[in-house]
């Protein structure tokens, strides 16, 4: 009784109506109406103009996005809007500087105090108090550009010319930002205290392979495995993880391209664990593939599962949505229509499968899926 009393009294979550959609070269961030029964979406349209919105980040408290602007030339920056749940519009709320040409991932932390950006060109990680409204003020950061603290430079010449910082996850203690180095083959552990002055520790640099060059990272839900996808090299490491601890697990790596294809010109990009700790999911660009790994209970090893077509050219980007009954992907490169496209797939979380043929849906250059 007690307990169906605090269910009566608690209010059900409200489905998202509205999907946001980060774009390259669009005008801004689009918007569209999003049916979680078919897994559809309505009239893609210009929700706000900003310069290059490609990663969206939502607070988890408050009715705000924050958006990369990754743009070069000292210009880079984050802004932040306020959502309009009903509508989907956004209403600009401040735009602060990323401290960084080509900002290309931005993070919250979860207590919604603290932000935090990777700039790719310009080579330096920021991060940021956020303030009650959801405005933010820049609080410090690393800059690994010509920093020879930071470390030495990978041997792919053409892609390790610098100091290169792509993602900012946030640990599932809140308690450190895990930023990769692709440039210098390293994942930088950065400790937070949102609360703390200064907010940020002294960086922890973890090497990883050489000339992988490492992308983005995704915990494990029992919170001591974490999994690297790299982009050189299209492969996915193993690391164990323990209060901000990694260690490279020793015969973890898996590729992923199907045997027998050549690297040539594919670069792994994104990389998701279901919730359930059973799969995990990847997506290669130019072999236009998404992989599905099962994960093994013991030991977190994957094996392939399923490979299929991303339905569309360079997956930039994928997200399950609120329900987990479909997979998202967003394609920047475009078709013979001349189109990028959003890609979704039916998700069946008892096998982790995806259906075969996805619905497709013609877009401008999309680069990130966000549900508000």
């Amino acid at each position: 009784m007690p307990f169906a009393l605090r269910a009566m009294a608690e209010p059900a979550a409200v489905a998202p109506k509205w999907v946001l959609l980060g774009t390259d070269t669009g005008k801004g961030i689009y918007r569209a109406r999003w049916d979680a029964a078919t897994g559809g979406l309505g009239e893609i349209e210009l929700a706000t103009e900003t310069d290059r919105p490609d990663f969206l980040a939502m607070h988890p408290k408050l009715p705000v996005v924050y958006a990369v602007n990754s743009v070069g030339e000292g210009n880079g920056g984050v802004s932040s809007f306020r959502v309009d749940a009903p509508t989907g519009g956004l209403t600009l709320l401040n735009r602060v500087s990323s401290h960084g040409d080509g900002p290309c991932a931005v993070s919250v932390d979860a207590t919604g105090r603290a932000a935090f950006v990777a700039n790719y060109p310009g080579g330096s990680f920021a991060a940021y108090t956020v303030g009650p409204r959801g405005e933010m003020a820049y609080a410090g950061g690393l800059d690994c550009k010509g920093n020879a603290a930071c470390g030495t430079l990978g041997p792919v010449k053409a892609r390790q010319d610098t100091a290169h910082l792509h993602c900012v996850t946030v640990a599932p203690g809140n308690d450190f930002v895990l930023v990769c180095n692709l440039g210098e083959d390293a994942i930088e552990v950065i400790p937070i205290a949102p609360r703390g002055d200064p907010m940020l520790g002294e960086p922890i640099r973890v090497a990883a392979r050489t000339g992988s060059g490492p992308r983005h990272v995704a915990f494990h839900p029992n919170r001591k495995w974490l999994y690297c996808i790299h982009e050189l090299d299209c492969t996915i490491d193993l690391y164990d993880w323990s209060a901000g601890k990694l260690t490279l697990r020793a015969g973890s790596v898996i590729s992923t391209l199907a045997k027998g294809v050549p690297l040539g010109m594919n670069t792994a990009c994104e990389i998701a664990v279901s919730d359930d700790g059973r799969f995990v999911y990847a997506c290669t660009r130019s072999a236009n593939e998404i992989t599905v790994y099962r994960v093994d209970a013991t030991t977190g090893l994957l094996t392939e599962q399923q490979r299929l077509s991303c339905g569309g050219k360079i997956p930039r980007y994928f997200a399950f949505d609120p329900s987990r009954r479909w997979l998202v992907c967003t394609n920047q490169g475009t078709d013979v229509a001349g189109s990028g496209s959003v890609t979704v797939f039916a998700h069946d979380a008892a096998t982790g499968k995806l259906s075969e043929t996805p619905k497709s849906f013609a877009a401008d250059t999309p680069m990130f899926v966000l549900w508000v």
